[in-house]
């Protein structure tokens, strides 16, 4: 026991030591994360250089505003500097010169700030475009991984923040740098020794911004992954009010709110100390500079080294020196949140986007032959395997139905099918090629998928079916609902195709998001149809209509039905049987339940649920 007690404080030490390089690590965060972003202010320099223009003006209007006053004072007021005017004409042109240099001064703000701001709006707008642009391409995969609050938060609010690191703060601090620099000029050819003593505590004043800067990044990081969170569980819970208030749990899901709601504030207030304490900290240490500068200086009035203007002239470059300090710790605080932000958008944009087009860039047939499975084998991330060795294939000429078990891996068939994802072995080929090979917007323009679940947009029915094909004429749109056995509902309805509908479709009960959902497939008139349940929520008219539909399209198509009703299995030309993954057996409804058990076992569980 004895012999480990040397040990503890040499690992002690050890541990200390070995923090410094991982807080070195931290601190060089910035400079890497503002870099990658860079590239977004390229559109934008001739608009940066003549902001920097305007900030030399602005800054020379700085120097040159306590002039007047010195004037005023030395040669009118204490008459310190023998002057050849009279006192009326210096009070008078002093004034108006001090007039004049604050209305320039004004003006270039102002014109600093507007260009500041429009550059800012496309810098954000392009950032956000990007962003969007990539998280539309990323694989279902990635976003099952990631909650849809927290990338909401990502594109709306890290977006900001990191426009306010690239443009605003980084315009304010160049504009502070280079007014901090003349002003200390200027003191320095006033009073060299007085500088010295204003100058000195700027040292310190770094060392306080560089290390609170740094617990800052921390906290700021923080505080953006708590507010995705509690994003993501307003989002899941607002979707979710109706099953919410029907169970009674109202209560409970506010206080899961107020519970994620606390720690956010508590992250917010964290990070909300250390501002203050970065302001308290440049606050008191200029403070005491001041008033070091005005005993300091009023001595060297007594001694007649400095006159009363020269003294008066020097205060206010102390003055006009803690400004643009004090602007400084304030921007190093927003550029501590906007690395954070940078850092949650970079994981984002360096995430790989999986499905991309072949280099072959080929186009489908414009009426593909047959659409092939070869011994393909896929699973989602580590969990169990969806398809294995899945054989089969789809020709043109049939209606072809899919028919399994919840869980069999029907819907991954269709997913595969779309390229949402690739097989982990195995190929799928459309007329012989691999799907790889073919440039992948022409390749899913090739597809008609309705799945299960509906997919609706807060918009106008007719933007929601126009999703399918853009160029649709409003007649064309009426046959899409015809045949979805839709039309009689939408013509009930007071607005017609133009009736707006809520978020993901509320307004519409769940059948009728089906069949608007397979309305808008079928307006895609695509050579490929993938449909799950169309008969799902449809009375016997609807359901003859659309049978007959899709009875229509298979002669001329390749038309796939993930078949869940009992009633309508005669209807397809074969019956691909899955179980666990695999193709089982494939024929008719009448030859699979004559010589498959699994077959008449499963179907008669469709009729008697509950066996």
């Amino acid at each position: 026991m004895d012999s480990h007690r040397p040990l503890r404080p040499r690992s002690r030490e050890r541990r200390e030591r070995a923090l410094i390089p991982a807080r070195l690590a931290r601190l060089s965060q910035s400079l890497p994360v503002v870099r990658r972003f860079l590239p977004g202010l390229r559109p934008h320099v001739w608009s940066l250089l003549l902001i920097a223009a305007i900030t030399l003006i602005a800054v020379a209007m700085e120097i040159l505003r306590p002039w007047p006053v010195k004037w005023i004072v030395d040669s009118a007021l204490t008459q310190a500097r023998p002057s050849e005017h009279s006192i009326a004409f210096i009070v008078t042109w002093g004034s108006l010169a001090a007039l004049g240099i604050v209305l320039l001064d004004c003006g270039m703000d102002y014109a600093a700030a507007i260009l500041t701001n429009k550059v800012g709006q496309s810098v954000t707008r392009a950032l956000r475009l990007r962003l969007f642009d990539h998280l539309s391409q990323l694989s279902p995969a990635f976003h099952a991984r990631y909650k849809t609050g927290d990338l909401l938060v990502r594109v709306m609010g890290d977006v900001s923040l990191v426009r306010t690191m690239l443009v605003d703060s980084s315009v304010a601090i160049l504009t502070r740098t280079i007014l901090i620099v003349c002003t200390g000029t200027a003191m320095a050819l006033v009073d060299w020794r007085l500088t010295l003593v204003v100058l000195g505590v700027i040292p310190l004043f770094l060392v306080i911004v560089y290390f609170i800067s740094r617990d800052l990044t921390v906290a700021a990081r923080k505080q953006r992954a708590k507010e995705g969170v509690l994003a993501d569980y307003i989002h899941e819970a607002i979707a979710a009010t109706p099953v919410i208030q029907s169970l009674g749990r109202g209560r409970h899901i506010v206080s899961i709110f107020a519970r994620e709601n606390r720690r956010t504030a508590r992250a917010e207030l964290k990070a909300s100390r250390l501002s203050a304490k970065l302001a308290v900290s440049i606050e008191s240490l200029f403070g005491v500079c001041t008033a070091a500068a005005l005993g300091y200086g009023s001595l060297r009035v007594i001694d007649h080294h400095l006159s009363t203007g020269e003294l008066i002239m020097f205060l206010s470059y102390v003055r006009s020196l803690l400004k643009p300090v004090r602007a400084t710790g304030k921007h190093s605080e927003r550029l501590a949140k906007g690395t954070a932000s940078g850092e949650r958008l970079l994981s984002i944009l360096d995430e790989p986007i999986a499905i991309q087009s072949g280099a072959e860039m080929m186009k489908p047939a414009a009426e593909p032959q047959e659409l092939a499975f070869e011994g393909v084998s896929f699973r989602y991330g580590e969990g169990i395997e969806a398809l294995s060795n899945f054989d089969v294939t789809f020709k043109r000429g049939e209606l072809i139905g899919l028919f399994g078990r919840s869980g069999s891996g029907k819907s991954t068939v269709a997913a595969l099918a779309v390229r949402l994802y690739d097989p982990d072995q195995g190929c799928v080929r459309l007329d012989g090629i691999p799907l790889g090979q073919y440039e992948l917007g022409a390749l899913r323009n090739s597809f008609g998928l309705s799945m299960q679940e509906p997919v609706l947009f807060g918009e106008s029915i007719r933007e929601n079916l126009l999703l399918g094909r853009p160029e649709a004429t409003d007649s064309e749109l009426w046959v899409a609902l015809s045949e979805a056995g839709a039309e009689m509902f939408m013509r009930a309805l007071p607005g017609g195709l133009d009736t707006t509908l809520g978020s993901s479709g509320v307004g519409l009960s769940g059948g009728e998001r089906r069949r608007l959902v397979l309305a808008r497939t079928l307006l895609r008139r695509a050579p490929i149809l993938i449909v799950d349940e169309p008969f799902g929520g449809l009375d016997k008219v609807a359901v003859d209509r659309v049978r007959n539909t899709l009875l229509a399209l298979s002669k001329q198509s390749i038309v796939i039905v993930i078949a869940h009703d009992l009633d309508n299995l005669e209807v397809f030309d074969r019956i691909v049987f899955m179980r666990h993954g695999r193709v089982d057996d494939i024929g008719t409804h009448t030859e699979l339940a004559q010589r498959n058990e699994a077959y008449r076992r499963s179907t008669r569980s469709l009729a008697s649920p509950f066996q």
